[in-house]
Parts: structure tokens; sequence; C-alpha cells
């Protein structure tokens, strides 16, 4: 096996914001972030992994790891020089960093977090461990078998092209100009400022546009989802209105159930471009009120978004090459 370096993105405010008030969503404290850090390290280091990128952050939560290892950790651990600002920005500027340096991104967040990181990690292949709240990207996976999959890839046991996926992602354009990007859903609505970020309230809720829609989705991708279901291996997307018309409820939070109507929908090829009618708007982007836009608006669903390791088919194809074996 190859010598492998392995990169960690840890956000420490994933899981924390105001769905916690609002809805009924769990909280998932960095603590547990933490151990299952822990893991991620005992775990990529019985594989032989020497090397570790970290992303530094203000809680801690991979220096609380390694604390806990002490002594039986023998892998560097090293944190990129970033200044830490508590937002967005501490993903952006370390996977930015990272992405040509590591064989492969360990991505522990929401929804949101991902959309950051895959903003900028180029073709380096992520494995998404969900901690957020909305989430439908990110899996919800033990750290065991996450860290088991990324191993593989990194050492080159299974190629890139054989254990991951290129994903979907919505993309936004202002006068034709990219203004920003989605993985899952992105909602035109009439919100005037960002406030919280959180979108919970359906009245302000005008188009949505998804890559992936599903009624076991949670958030609003579950809306044009009890629809229509678009899985991440169809090449397509939808486009959904809302108005007057088929009234539904859907999950738009956890614990949280909310009438919407769905005024018209229809099915997008990838690459195909659909206008938005409503501007100005303000975007929310996979659940969070990101983009102010107030011009002449498009959207589309494309395959450009991160490679995703598909930890199921990496484990079948490396247990069969002998990854496993004493």
């Amino acid at each position: 096996m190859k010598k492998a370096t392995v990169g960690i993105i840890a956000n420490p405010e994933s899981g924390r914001d105001i769905r916690r008030l609002i809805a009924h969503a769990s909280v998932f404290d960095n603590m547990e972030k933490v151990s299952i850090v822990k893991r991620l390290l005992m775990i990529l280091q019985s594989f032989g992994v020497e090397k570790v990128l970290a992303m530094p952050e203000t809680f801690g939560i991979v220096p609380a790891a390694m604390h806990l290892i002490e002594e039986h950790l023998n892998l560097e651990v090293e944190f990129l020089p970033i200044k830490v600002f508590g937002t967005w920005r501490d993903t952006y500027e370390a996977t930015k960093l990272m992405k040509d340096k590591v064989s492969v991104i360990i991505v522990i967040g929401g929804d949101g977090t991902n959309r950051v990181v895959a903003k900028v990690c180029g073709d380096t292949p992520i494995m998404p461990i969900s901690t957020g709240t909305n989430n439908v990207f990110p899996y919800m996976i033990e750290a065991t078998i996450a860290a088991e999959a990324v191993v593989a890839i990194a050492t080159g046991i299974v190629k890139p092209e054989e254990g991951t996926y290129k994903a979907k992602r919505v993309e936004i354009f202002e006068e034709g100009e990219l203004k920003d990007i989605a993985l899952i859903d992105a909602a035109a609505t009439t919100h005037s400022f960002v406030g919280s970020r959180a979108v919970w309230k359906p009245e302000y809720l005008k188009e949505i546009v998804v890559s992936i829609c599903s009624p076991s989705n949670i958030g609003l991708s579950s809306i044009p989802g009890i629809i229509k279901e678009i899985r991440e291996d169809e090449d397509l997307g939808l486009y959904a209105e809302l108005g007057e018309g088929k009234k539904i409820r859907a999950p738009i939070a956890p614990g949280v159930l909310r009438e919407v109507s769905i005024k018209s929908y229809r099915t997008l090829e990838l690459g195909e471009e659909v206008e938005i009618k409503t501007t100005p708007s303000l975007f929310a982007l996979d659940g969070e009120r990101e983009a102010e836009v107030k011009g002449e608006v498009t959207a589309r669903v494309t395959r450009n978004g991160p490679r995703v390791i598909d930890y199921q088919k990496t484990l079948k194809i490396a247990a069969e090459r002998g990854f496993f074996d004493g």
C-alpha cells in the first residue's frame, strides 16, 4: 500500500443551529464529534495512514480526540495554518489548503458544511459523515466503517474511479454568471434578510430546484420529493413552483410537518436551465439562506459536485483484494 495522508474537516457549529429551538432537532454536541474523530484516528492508524491534516477550529475537536488517545497515537497530525474565524470561512480555507496534499478529505458536518467543502475540493474524494440537522447529502455512518473506506481509497487498494462517484449539484446563475451552488436543494424565497439562516416558514418559499428529492428526505427537498422521487444515481433534477395547487404535508424540519401547495413541477435533464421567476430573491441553499439575487436568475443541475466515496462499494472491492486479511 502507498503512504497516505488524510484530511479532516470537523465543523463545531454543525448540529447546533436555530432548528433546535423552532423545531425538534436533536443536539449533536461537540464531544460526540470528538468521539468520532478519536475512532477515525485509531482506524486510520491501524491501517497504516501516516499523516492527518486537520482544520483548526474554535472548539478544538481534533486536539481533544488526540488527548483521549495520548500515547497510543502514532500517526502525525498537522494543523493547517489558517486564521480561525468560527465561520464557514474556516472550512473554505482549510479545504483549499489541504485538497492537493491529501488523498481523501473526511467532512464531519451537515449539508451546509459539505456544500462549502464542495466549492473548493476539486476532484479530491470526500467522505461526508453526518452531524448536522436536515441532512440528505452526508452519510449516517459509524466512524469505524467510514475510516476503513477512507483508507482503502487513500492507500490505493481501491482506485477513486472504482469506489467513488461524482455527485450532482444545483448551480444558480445571476445575469449569466455563477452565483452559488447547492448540493441538494436551492429555494427562491421572499425573505428579505439572512437572519437565522434556517428556513422553516413555507409561506416564504416560491420555487425549488433539487438534485435529489424523496418523501424519505427531511428538509426542503422533501417537498418536491413527495410528488416525484429523484435519486442520486439518476442524471436528472427537478423544479417545483409553489402556489395554488396540490396540497401536501412535508417534513421540512425534524418533528415539523408543514402544509405546502405545489402549483407545478417538471423534471430537468442535466444541464437544462430553468428560469427563476422570483426576483429579487434570497436563495436558501441546502436549507440555509445564503445568496441574494436581484437580476435575471437561472438554475441548472449538473454532475459538477464533489467526488464522494461509495463506502459500501469500496469496502466490497477492498475485501475482495485482501484489505482485511490478517
